[in-house]
């Protein structure tokens, strides 16, 4: 294990929705979860400070291939995802239920989720893979060309504005000839906290990176009364948005970020947010913005068990009719991009990510908390605890990834 500390970041959010909706998501929600972090640890680099990803973003864009795909691509596929595995229909049934639970924000709040199916000429979308993607992730569709260069400028323009400005190009280059199907998802949340915090209490302070050193950062402050709990290895306490719906979550270790990573991986998200008790206390959070990305996301996962989905092995036979002679459909490259802003008056977060398909070749107590160190933090619907994004952040201060 490296010794380079980590803040890990992670944006859960969810909405209100009915008791049927809700019971249905929770049931599903603490194995999404466990997908986010299972991607986190396989995407951490030696050196590596700054981790940020949108495991909504990333569970829709992919569940949306999943729709397509058949045999062993999408056993290993639900298997990654966490969906559930008894029958493709309770798959696509749990998505379903997590875009459904996106959809109507706490009043204060924005959350906009978007999806969107790009399908080259020369191909023909298969009849019930189209009709799964409107009902499942309500996705829009346009016929292209994949060698048109004004493709790209295409993507890029509904990246942008589906994003609010924060994402503005997902793809750097020009989508490879092979690519027939490019299948992309957009996040976009922007929350005040309930009670923001005052630039009046702002002082810079050091705070202490994993290697030794230290880094000035801005350290927003405030006292008051707090959901927190104190677990073996860690402190966690939750700072409210408006309306008191969302929520931050921030983790502080008693060790090292990689420790924390791996034992939260192996709780249960319901569990340790029951354990969550009103408690008087102080925080210290510092100012940060990062932007993470692009990412191709390919090799971290095929190291949680989706390889099969990157090569000649895949089985994406229901996605367009006639199903491709040999050499098949496969996912050429999953492409993600990030960003998250917080401040004296809340968080700012974006995501976007992009799914390439071609034929190959083709705890209550007085405490005070100073987060001067590595820590982990997330934003989350207290209600179904839907991780949408999740990352790790070493240096406040830094606003791109090393």
């Amino acid at each position: 294990m490296n010794h380079i500390g980590f803040l890990a970041f992670v944006l859960v959010a969810c909405l209100k929705i009915s008791a049927a909706g809700a019971t249905g998501i929770s049931k599903s929600a603490d194995r999404f979860d466990a997908f986010g972090f299972s991607l986190v640890q396989s995407l951490k680099t030696s050196g590596q400070r700054n981790l940020l990803i949108s495991q909504a973003s990333v569970e829709i864009a992919l569940g949306m291939a999943y729709a397509g795909a058949a045999g062993e691509t999408a056993d290993a596929m639900s298997r990654t995802l966490g969906l559930d595995r008894s029958s493709r229909e309770a798959g696509l049934k749990d998505l379903a239920a997590l875009q459904s639970a996106l959809e109507k924000p706490e009043q204060g709040v924005t959350l906009k989720v978007a999806n969107a199916t790009w399908v080259d000429q020369s191909v023909r979308l298969n009849a019930e893979f189209s009709s799964d993607l409107a009902k499942t992730f309500k996705s829009t569709f346009e016929s292209l060309s994949f060698s048109d260069p004004a493709t790209m400028a295409r993507i890029n323009e509904w990246v942008s504005r589906e994003t609010e400005g924060k994402i503005s190009r997902l793809l750097e280059e020009p989508p490879d000839p092979t690519t027939k199907i490019f299948l992309a998802d957009a996040v976009y949340f922007h929350a005040p906290w309930a009670n923001p915090f005052l630039t009046l209490a702002d002082q810079v302070q050091p705070f202490h990176l994993a290697d030794g050193s230290t880094s000035e950062v801005m350290m927003m402050r405030q006292t008051g009364s707090f959901p927190y709990t104190k677990m073996p290895g860690y402190e966690v306490v939750a700072l409210p948005y408006v309306g008191n719906r969302f929520a931050m979550y921030c983790f502080l270790p008693d060790g090292g970020i990689d420790a924390l990573v791996t034992k939260l991986s192996e709780s249960s998200w319901s569990e340790l947010s029951a354990a969550l008790r009103p408690s008087q206390g102080s925080v210290a959070l510092p100012k940060f913005t990062v932007e993470y990305g692009v990412v191709k996301l390919n090799e971290g996962l095929t190291k949680i068990g989706m390889g099969i989905a990157f090569d000649g092995r895949a089985q994406f036979t229901r996605m367009v009719d006639p199903p491709p002679p040999p050499p098949p459909l496969y996912i050429d490259s999953v492409l993600h991009k990030t960003i998250l802003e917080v401040n004296e008056e809340g968080s700012t977060a974006a995501a976007a990510t992009g799914v390439s398909v071609a034929i190959l070749g083709l705890h209550e107590e007085n405490f005070n908390l100073v987060f001067d160190r590595p820590f982990l933090v997330t934003i989350t619907d207290q209600e179904s605890g839907i991780i949408l994004f999740l990352g790790i952040i070493g240096d406040p201060k830094s606003d791109k990834v090393h």
